[in-house]
């Protein structure tokens, strides 16, 4: 599933960080987009609450519930990864 585009022109995403990983809603973005990922938590324990991006360089602890907000442009098409600091959760989305 492809990721929608809202009335600004942001694609948006939502990603779910649970005790014992993640799920997204969608697994496609595209290239040169405004995108914006919510990260969603809702009593969320463990290493998936330190939610890294390595591409963008992006990294931060996730509350134990609550949202945070990542955005940026995909510049080039191919894979997005991201993951727990520790590895052992992960995830991905496809640039298209």
């Amino acid at each position: 599933k492809v990721a929608g585009i809202n009335s600004e022109g942001i694609q948006e995403v939502t990603i779910n960080a649970m005790t014992g990983g993640y799920v997204s809603n969608v697994d496609s973005i595209k290239v040169g987009v405004p995108t914006r990922l919510k990260l969603v938590t809702n009593s969320t324990a463990g290493c998936s609450r330190a939610f890294t991006i390595p591409k963008l360089k992006y990294q931060v602890t996730l509350p134990a519930t609550g949202e945070e907000i990542v955005e940026f442009t995909p510049t080039e098409k191919g894979v997005l990864s991201y993951t727990c600091s520790m590895g052992m959760y992960s995830g991905r989305l496809q640039i298209i």
